[in-house]
């Protein structure tokens, strides 16, 4: 009886100390930092959802026909090659349709549901230049940022290959994604009537 008084007077004044402790407006700021800093950290990574928005290894079944498209659209700004072998590129030649290249290469897309947001897609040159070949966001999507997102998964996924250094190229009329590389570090090594040349060293 007395062991049983005791435990109950102990827990009736932990309750009243914890809920003193929670009256305070410090204590009340601190719990709620510790609850912010809990939710991003398990929040945190490349695949979370961001409004919907999923990062995505690329599917042949899945993903083929909307990459095709987006890329036909875009045709000018991707390929100086008014013919570029596409369909070729987004079956065999994709880690996807030949698993067994370890130099194939990588295609990510990023998908709103039913929807494709975009796609980057990017390889290994040799054992330590990682090259970025494609980027592309579709029109309803664009101005949101998704071109960065993509192309960090591409650079973290390079140097983790092993990349000392990353190119690309793009047009010269390309602002916007001129804008992209130079944001996320790249810097220009020349241009030509054609192309410009962009170098990222990690």
């Amino acid at each position: 009886m007395g062991y049983c008084y005791t435990k109950f007077v102990t827990g009736v004044l932990m309750k009243e100390k914890i809920a003193s402790f929670f009256k305070s407006t410090s204590a009340r700021l601190l719990f709620f930092v510790v609850i912010v800093v809990l939710a991003l950290i398990i929040g945190r990574g490349t695949c979370t959802p961001r409004n919907g928005i999923v990062l995505a290894d690329y599917s042949v079944e899945r993903d083929y026909k909307q990459v095709v498209d987006l890329f036909r659209r875009n045709l000018y700004w991707l390929d100086a090659n008014p013919n570029p072998p596409i369909e070729r590129i987004f079956t065999y030649l994709s880690s996807r349709g030949n698993p067994d290249n370890k130099n194939s290469l990588t295609v990510k897309v990023l998908r709103s549901g039913s929807d494709l947001v975009g796609f980057v897609s990017y390889y290994m040159k040799s054992p330590v230049l990682g090259f970025v070949l494609y980027l592309a966001v579709d029109e309803q999507f664009r101005g949101r940022r998704f071109s960065d997102r993509l192309m960090k998964q591409a650079i973290d996924d390079l140097v983790s290959r092993g990349a000392q250094h990353i190119k690309l190229i793009t047009r010269p009329t390309n602002i916007s994604a001129q804008m992209v590389y130079e944001r996320l570090g790249f810097r220009e090594l020349g241009r030509n009537s054609v192309y410009v040349y962009y170098e990222y060293r990690p």
